[in-house]
């Protein structure tokens, strides 16, 4: 018995193998390769998100959106790159919680979906700094993010990043 159901499964992978033509196993290769090299790609595009905030290097973190992009939570998100990019250095630059430096973004537990020339994104991502009380590092707050990539002159951009606060999930960025 063992030894039929083992031909037989050769059988299904022998014809399976030869019934694709050399060209469709080569496309399906280029495209999975494609897929890979995109996804490094966004995984870099969200660990510049972070690096450049912490760096305060604003110019750097307003290029990783595109021009038409939307960014925010709430029922009213900052619409445009340089809008953004204007939100973001004045929320950190005057540092309302007073943290003591350095305070660092995180990011994890990315599940990407590459279709063509757009992705979508669901990460989770944290902020820390310094606690000179216990002289140990404390996580201030704790986020979700919801996120439209697009692929603009071959680089990956942000087209939109939905922002979820504590556990709670952000609401999903559809359009």
């Amino acid at each position: 018995m063992k030894a039929r159901l083992a031909v037989a499964a050769m059988l299904c992978a022998t014809t399976w193998l030869t019934s694709a033509s050399p060209v469709q196993a080569a496309e399906s290769v280029a495209a999975r390769l494609q897929r890979l090299e995109d996804r490094e790609q966004i995984l870099e595009l969200l660990t510049a998100y972070g690096a450049t905030l912490d760096r305060h290097d604003f110019p750097a973190f307003g290029l990783l959106f595109a021009e038409d992009a939307e960014y925010g939570g709430g029922p009213s998100p900052t619409r445009g790159r340089a809008a953004i990019q204007a939100q973001l250095e004045k929320q950190i630059t005057s540092n309302p919680m007073n943290l003591p430096p350095p305070n660092n973004h995180l990011f994890f537990n990315p599940s990407i979906h590459v279709d063509g020339d757009r992705a979508t994104a669901h990460s989770l991502g944290a902020y820390v700094a310094p606690d000179p009380a216990t002289k140990t590092t404390r996580m201030v707050f704790f986020v979700s993010y919801d996120d439209i990539f697009v692929r603009r002159n071959g680089h990956w951009l942000f087209q939109k990043r939905v922002l979820g606060s504590g556990g709670t999930p952000a609401p999903a960025a559809t359009k």
